[in-house]
């Protein structure tokens, strides 16, 4: 299997890069205003323009046409600039969209007229909650439950997905809607509690939806390890200690080995996951979650080792150290948490 990406692929990487680093630059975060994370009205637009959240749509349904590995590259690119939780979540949301057959729904998710939060179940739930025994809300045409938004103000639809089905919400219909303060200061976070509400679209578990959503979180996770990478590299070069640059010094060269190390490791076993989900293969689901085991493992490390080479200056707003660390935390919460995934590997067959 080659995990080489091809002509077509690389200029799919190379576009997106191009575009963040003009309109989503990690300095943007250097700031004390907290919607800096997420793009404003006219960089959606652009990002609709570009066909982002139609990139592996069928094009009779008005998409672009690409696959799983075509939305794993992007999503990379995004996690490297520290972006928004919304642009995952409304690209997944037109998955839900389209498998659920609303096709209106679908066209306005892939224009960009839509917003969508990711709303993950909170355990315990709600004693008004009509749960499931392991503590999570039934995802079905009807939610009852507490749920952690990420993103979800200001948003159109909320996104809640996990191995059975995957659901698009109206926001308007939580019975409270909580603000609370965030791990990541440019992460919106809400706690919202449901009653008996009916679902805006409704996706099973053969959609293969949980998975998908798994690993183009994995692939954010991977830019952002390797966002942490290049920034403890470089700043290894620059920072100079009894007349060295620190990086000649085996206290900061092995963590940056390291951090190289856990990046490819990472990278490589997403681009496997990737290929198994689009192909099918009978291992996919282990696949997924050892992708995403391995890449949450490499982007929490790899920005605790960056913040660590870059000293005190890691802790302050002038450098950009501490939002990899935050930002690495709350995408390694969705689609599935690291205990959730683990377990999966472990209770995953045997190959023959």
């Amino acid at each position: 299997m080659d995990l080489l990406p091809d002509e077509a692929q690389q200029e799919i990487i190379a576009q997106t890069a191009a575009f963040l680093d003009e309109a989503m630059p990690i300095e943007r975060l250097r700031t004390r205003d907290k919607t800096a994370g997420r793009p404003d009205d006219a960089t959606w637009s652009q990002i609709a323009e570009l066909g982002w959240f139609g990139l592996a749509i069928d094009e009779a349904k008005g998409g672009v046409g690409f696959s799983l590995v075509e939305e794993a590259l992007l999503f990379r690119e995004v996690g490297r600039h520290v972006g928004s939780v919304s642009l995952l979540a409304t690209s997944l949301a037109a998955h839900v969209a389209a498998a659920a057959g609303e096709d209106a729904l679908l066209a306005a998710l892939i224009a960009g007229e839509k917003r969508v939060g990711w709303a993950s179940p909170s355990t315990p739930p709600s004693p008004l909650s009509a749960a499931s025994s392991n503590g999570a809300a039934d995802l079905g045409s009807s939610i009852t439950g507490r749920f952690q938004v990420f993103d979800g103000e200001p948003a159109d639809l909320w996104l809640a997905v996990d191995e059975r089905a995957a659901v698009l919400i109206d926001p308007s219909s939580a019975v409270r809607t909580d603000p609370k303060r965030c791990l990541d200061e440019f992460t919106a976070l809400n706690h919202a509690e449901l009653e008996n509400v009916t679902t805006v679209a409704l996706a099973r578990a053969d959609a293969v939806l949980f998975d998908r959503a798994a690993v183009l979180s994995a692939a954010m996770l991977v830019g952002l390890a390797e966002a942490a990478r290049d920034q403890g590299a470089a700043y290894a070069k620059t920072r100079v200690q009894f007349g060295k640059p620190i990086g000649v010094f085996q206290a900061i060269k092995h963590p940056c080995a390291d951090m190289a190390v856990r990046c490819e490791a990472a990278w490589s076993q997403t681009c496997y996951a990737a290929l198994a989900l689009r192909d099918g293969l009978g291992d996919a689901a282990f696949q997924v979650s050892a992708a995403k085991s391995l890449a949450g493992d490499a982007a929490t490390e790899n920005a605790a080792a960056n913040l660590q080479i870059h000293g005190g200056y890691g802790f302050t707003t002038e450098y950009d150290a501490h939002t990899l660390v935050k930002r690495a935390h709350i995408l390694n919460a969705l689609a599935g948490t690291p205990r959730m995934h683990r377990r999966r590997v472990l209770d995953a067959p045997l190959a023959a």
